[in-house]
């Protein structure tokens, strides 16, 4: 029998449940705290990422070793997650990331219902029990959680303050996105943010050209307060170039 040995964790961690107060339904919540947090009385930003089960521990360290070298500031890094095995993972993302009518897949369409939790619930609990600076908020989401940053972006932009948005998956040639777009530019004549959004040079090709297509919206409605940056990665694909997007994107908006 081989000999039993301690399983590799990261440190300063920690997972919990947490209800919706809407609807009921079941999150798994990831809480990564920046070094020195437990002996200090500081209060921090606030990182909020999607899909924790691909993204947290690289997020986690990604924030640290730059936290580290002074690049950005320490970070209270939050995963929202699900309950569930990992074949139950697309279904979530359809549910909870994709606006109503932005695709035309069953069950998808509950993006408000999940950002109410956000807003409502996750972070009335992070700023209860943790240090957190309730004036800087960042999102961070890639694919069909792009999609969801972007919704945010225009639907309740006071949401975050920075948004790290990766491969926006933008079907067709006239996206959701676009509309949401124009719609908020109708009523409101600004687009306080810091924003990033990144994509590989081989994803879709749909993805690059709606991506580009959304960076010339926003620069022909020259918000005055909007700090806008994109990219894209040279010779990476929807799936690699998202440790990119994050280390990129934390430069960026935290610049």
């Amino acid at each position: 029998m081989s000999e039993q040995r301690p399983k590799v964790s990261i440190p300063d961690t920690e997972v919990r449940s947490l209800k919706s107060s809407l609807n009921g339904d079941e999150y798994k919540i990831f809480v990564a705290l920046p070094a020195g947090y437990a002996d200090s009385d500081k209060t921090y930003p606030t990182l909020y990422g999607l899909d924790p089960h691909w993204t947290f521990g690289m997020t986690s360290e990604i924030t640290r070793l730059l936290a580290f070298g002074e690049e950005l500031p320490q970070l209270i890094h939050i995963g929202i997650g699900f309950s569930g095995t990992d074949k139950d993972a697309e279904s979530y993302q359809m549910k909870n990331y994709v606006p109503r009518g932005h695709l035309h897949e069953p069950g998808s369409g509950g993006a408000e219902d999940f950002l109410r939790f956000i807003r409502e619930d996750l972070i009335h609990v992070i700023g209860s029990e943790y240090r957190a600076d309730p004036a800087d908020r960042c999102f961070m989401g890639s694919s069909l959680g792009g999609i969801f940053g972007l919704y945010s972006l225009f639907r309740h932009p006071d949401t975050f303050q920075r948004y790290i948005i990766g491969s926006p998956w933008m079907e067709g040639d006239n996206p959701h996105a676009l509309k949401f777009e124009t719609e908020y530019a109708t009523n409101h004549p600004d687009l306080p943010a810091q924003v990033f959004i990144g994509a590989g040079s081989l994803e879709p090709e749909f993805v690059v050209n709606n991506l580009l297509k959304l960076e010339k919206a926003f620069q022909n409605r020259n918000y005055p307060n909007l700090r806008l940056q994109t990219h894209i990665f040279e010779g990476e694909t929807h799936l690699s170039v998202l440790p990119y997007n994050i280390s990129r994107g934390l430069k960026v908006v935290y610049e």
